[in-house]
Formats: C-alpha cells, structure tokens, sequence
C-alpha cells in the first residue's frame, strides 16, 4: 500500500503539471480539470455494500480513476478490489474523533488503507468559543496524521458557515490552524447552499483546499440559507452540470484551491446512481474554459 501512496504522489504532480501546461498551450478554450476524475463512493453505498469489486469495476468503466473511500471495509480486501478495478483512493472519510486515542485509531487505520489524506466532517452547530476548543484539538489531531505522513482535512457541510459575529465556525477553524496540520476537503454544493463563496476562501486562504466535492444543487429548488435542506423534503442534488452551480467559474479559479483531486459526490440520485454519475463524469470531463 506504500507503492500506492507513491503512485498518488507522483500521479498528482502529473496531474497539476499538465492543468499548467494544458493553460499555457490551450490560449482559447483549455480543460477546466486535465487530471483524473473521482468518485466518493458514498454515492454509490447501497450497491457497493453489496458488490464491492463489482460497483468498483462499474465505476472504473464510467472513467473514474479515483474513489474517496470509508473505513467500512478490510485494507486487504479493499486494495486487492482497487487493484482489480484499476481505481486509487488517496483520501478517506472517517468518524470525527471525540479523544486522541479514537484519533490514533482512525490515523492506523488511514494507514493500513493507504491513504495520503483523511477527512473528518461532522455538521455541528457551534458558537464561537467551543469552535475554537475545535480547532486547538484540530491542530493536535494533525500532529499525529503528519507523523504517518497523512495529511488531515476537514469536510463542511452547512452549519459551519452559520454567522458568529463577523466571522463562522469555517474561518474560526482556517484562522486557528496551522495550514500544515490541517486542510479542508471543500464541498462546493454546501458553500454555495449556505449561501458563501468558494473562491472567497480559496482567495484569503489560497493553497488550503486540496480536495474538493463536486456536486450541484438542483434547478428549482428554494435555497434558505439559514436552513439546511429539510430530511426527506425534495431533492436538492443534481447531476454535475444539471444544476445552478456556475462551474466554469469554480473552476477558472481552481489552481488557488491548491487542488489536488476532486470527487463527484451525490448524496440523493432521482436517476439510477451509475446513470447519475455518468452524467457528472461526462460533464466534467468535457467542460472548457472560455
């Protein structure tokens, strides 16, 4: 699994070398994203909790190159289902921790899977102050990832961006930690649904966002974005390039997120989900800059 890790290293110098190169030589109408494509597999749970190698295998035809992965299943029976389906995971969701010692787990575990990043995200509703207690423990938890050679990332959903006096719980955490011992896994369908910016952040905080979600917000849907999308209400994701999110935006600005790898991700499909991710796949894969 090292060899993995190698491999990652390597394949995302190549990957943003030639987004680089592919401006430089492209004057009109360059790919937004030249690098390989992921999927977080979240999208397809039911199907991969079932078949594992066979969802993977079904993901790689769609062109994926890259999954995110959970720590639902065994390293060994994992990397030798990637190897089959000719997939990498170079990142992977985890519980977030409570104590150091749940951490120190979770970091063996990131380790036995591989991985060069490990993403926590939880959705808490925090003030200000238990905020920054967040982003103390934050900085420790990075500490221990970096010395497995794992970088640590934070995945935001919706109440982080909820106004605390000038500021909220993502800038609390992006202030308060060290750039090295944590980045964030930006999802670019909940900054826009709460109503922030994604190229604010990658301005003030350039370099910091080394993954990134990609999934759009249904046309049609009624945006409050002082309230989160209501459990069982309508469905607000949609297929990547289906929905309202300006991507040739996002991603003429994407070199200052520091991205390494992006990840479709769709948390409800109205489409069967390997037709879904089809779609997002062939979007991305297509869509230029002007």
């Amino acid at each position: 699994m090292l060899m993995r890790r190698d491999f990652l290293k390597t394949l995302g110098g190549i990957a943003v070398g030639a987004s680089v190169g592919n401006r430089n030589a492209w004057s009109e109408s360059p790919l937004a994203w030249p690098g390989p494509i992921g999927l977080e597999l979240y999208t397809v749970r039911d199907q991969f909790a079932k078949e594992p190698l066979r969802t993977l295998e079904k993901v790689a035809a769609t062109g994926y190159q890259f999954v995110e992965i959970g720590p639902g299943t065994k390293p060994a029976s994992l990397d030798a289902d990637l190897r089959a389906a000719h997939l990498v995971a170079p990142s992977g969701y985890f519980q977030q921790p409570k104590t150091m010692d749940e951490w120190k787990i979770s970091v063996e575990q990131a380790h036995n899977y591989g991985l060069n990043y490990i993403v926590v995200g939880e959705n808490p509703k925090l003030d200000a102050e238990q905020w920054k207690r967040v982003a103390e423990f934050f900085n420790r938890c990075g500490e221990v990832s970096q010395a497995a050679a794992i970088q640590f990332c934070y995945h935001a959903h919706f109440h982080e961006f909820a106004p605390l006096g000038d500021t909220n719980g993502y800038e609390i955490l992006l202030n308060n930690c060290s750039p090295n011992l944590l980045k964030m896994e930006m999802d670019i369908f909940w900054v826009v649904y709460a109503g922030a910016d994604p190229l604010h952040y990658w301005r003030h905080y350039p370099g910091r966002f080394p993954l990134l979600h990609i999934k759009d917000i249904r046309k049609g849907v009624t945006i409050h974005h002082q309230q989160s999308p209501t459990p069982g209400g309508p469905n607000p994701f949609a297929p990547v390039g289906q929905g309202t999110i300006d991507w040739p935006r996002i991603f003429a600005y994407v070199e200052e997120a520091g991205a390494r790898h992006i990840y479709v991700e769709q948390d409800l499909c109205t489409l069967p989900e390997l037709e879904a991710i089809k779609i997002s796949y062939d979007y991305l894969r297509q869509l230029r800059l002007s």
